[in-house]
């Protein structure tokens, strides 16, 4: 059986853009130019080496490529947890104007270890990036030198920080908690409690101005807080809200920083047949899928991760086309429904 001399055969080594030229008849820079730029290559000429590339399964080096030209079509994107509330749609709508534009996005998962998060950025920053993206979280101090020193865009994404790396988009926390606990005010609540589990310390302090400002600003207690070690989850809600009743038998109204504390209250409430909202407002935050479906349905605040992810898009290939960039703080969207 005959076989073709220029097809490279598993375990011989990767296919090269010299071995695209010798089966298609001409030289290497002729091949460079028709995957590089095709519309200055003839169309017989162009068809002769796609049929080339085709046969060998050629696959250009990108690294190399960027290296060799100074510059780079890869973005890195560490986040704690593909998990996170929001993590996939940050990344689709980050996708929505990257990718057209020709950037690639590779995404690593931290798994909420700084260790690993250093481990991760110390191979990624190799790679000779195009910039890089990571969720609103703590950093160590090596991180954060290392993108420091190496010299290209980095952009915070999902909340709005007070020292940030470099760019940073994502919501107004202190303003969507104002917003929130002002709603429950102004329905006549006077009793308010305030439900956190399993937070960013940094965030949940924003959280907490937010609170501290709406409930001052009227002239009421702030102090009904619990910010429990636990997960956020339903059961921590279920958990948490005898805890309130004990300490806070007065309570007429509940906000839980995540639609699932939310809903866990809700299960409680349920149980103990406290009515919802006549005895007990409850709220959450996130307008997660189960807080549309519950009974009562959860009142709570939309958070647009796809339109983070979009703007962030838009903000970083400004930055990379060396454009400036402008940026306002979103405020998630109250959803007003059955709870409140």
């Amino acid at each position: 059986m005959s076989t073709n001399p220029n097809r490279k055969r598993r375990g011989t080594g990767r296919v090269t853009l010299a071995d695209v030229a010798n089966l298609a008849g001409v030289g290497t820079m002729t091949v460079s130019r028709a995957l590089r730029t095709p519309d200055q290559v003839s169309d017989k000429l162009r068809e002769k080496i796609e049929a080339a590339v085709s046969e060998l399964g050629y696959l250009p080096n990108l690294t190399a490529s960027s290296l060799a030209s100074a510059s780079s079509w890869n973005i890195a994107m560490v986040v704690p947890s593909l998990a996170e509330a929001g993590c996939t749609e940050m990344f689709a709508g980050l996708q929505q104007i990257l990718q057209p534009a020709g950037y690639q996005i590779m995404l690593a998962e931290s798994q909420h270890r700084v260790e690993r998060e250093e481990k991760l950025l110390a191979t990624l920053l190799s790679c000779n990036l195009a910039a890089a993206i990571l969720l609103s979280v703590e950093h160590s101090d090596s991180v954060r030198q290392w993108l420091k020193n190496a010299a290209i865009p980095v952009l915070e994404i999902g909340a709005i920080r007070n020292d940030p790396l470099d760019m940073n988009i994502g919501i107004d926390n202190v303003e969507a908690l104002y917003r929130l606990t002002q709603t429950l005010i102004e329905r006549g609540r006077q009793h308010i409690g305030l439900l956190c589990a399993n937070q960013e310390q940094w965030i949940f302090q924003q959280l907490l101005q937010g609170w501290h400002k709406a409930m001052r600003l009227n002239h009421m207690s702030p102090h009904r807080v619990i910010n429990a070690a636990a997960p956020a989850n339903f059961s921590t809600g279920a958990q948490q809200l005898p805890e309130f009743l004990l300490n806070w038998p007065e309570l007429d109204a509940l906000i839980c920083l995540s639609d699932e504390l939310a809903c866990g209250a809700l299960y409680e409430c349920q149980r103990r047949r406290i009515k919802v909202p006549e005895d007990l407002a409850v709220v959450g935050f996130g307008n997660s899928d189960v807080s549309q479906v519950c009974q009562p349905t959860l009142t709570t605040m939309s958070v647009p991760h796809r339109q983070i992810g979009v703007e962030a898009g838009r903000a970083l290939l400004a930055r990379l086309g060396g454009e400036t960039w402008q940026s306002q703080p979103i405020i998630p969207k109250l959803c007003l429904r059955d709870s409140c």
